[in-house]
């Protein structure tokens, strides 16, 4: 296994760890996402069959969140776990949060993502924005709405590396712990 994935699967473990522990709010929630890749043929696609999210404030106005990526590929020559990887989005609210509150309301973000496909053999570098909108929790339930942004470069196995556009809407469903 890439040894870039296991520093980040490390990370993530430990900022889970860290915490759990704490006083400070945890959003934990359901992400879907399909991608459809430019370079794709028509019926391709991959969906995310692990879509959840963990996100924790880390301030009064910016948070970070958590998306692992575990794409499986329908369509084409070739079925199965396409990608492997990790975003990290930082959301910063227009709002301060009070000490204690849930977040809420617009949030601009920068994403990095990182990745390998395993069916075209090929690293992937994401660098994209997110603008959005999670709404206000009343209890615990709340949706947070938004669309990245940006680009992302492939470093592949055996043919020349490349930056393609990177956009998709991203809609999470989950509760406040």
């Amino acid at each position: 296994m890439n040894r870039k994935l296991l520093w980040i699967l490390a990370i993530i473990s430990l900022t889970i760890n860290t915490y759990g522990q704490s006083e400070k709010n945890i959003f934990i929630a359901f992400q879907p996402a399909i991608t459809v890749e430019p370079f794709y043929d028509e019926g391709e696609f991959d969906v995310n069959i692990f879509p959840f999210i963990f996100e924790t404030p880390l301030g009064e106005r910016i948070n970070i969140r958590i998306c692992p990526t575990v794409n499986y590929h329908f369509g084409g020559s070739e079925n199965g776990v396409s990608d492997l990887g990790v975003f990290t989005v930082f959301p910063v609210f227009f709002n301060k949060t009070e000490e204690g509150k849930k977040p809420f309301g617009f949030y601009v973000g920068p994403v990095l993502g990182f990745g390998r496909n395993l069916i075209n053999e090929h690293y992937t570098t994401t660098l994209a924005i997110e603008p959005g909108y999670m709404f206000e929790s009343k209890k615990k339930f709340t949706i947070s709405l938004g669309i990245q942004l940006g680009g992302s470069y492939f470093t592949y196995d055996n043919n020349p590396d490349k930056w393609v556009f990177h956009w998709g809407p991203k809609v999470s469903f989950g509760f406040w712990l």
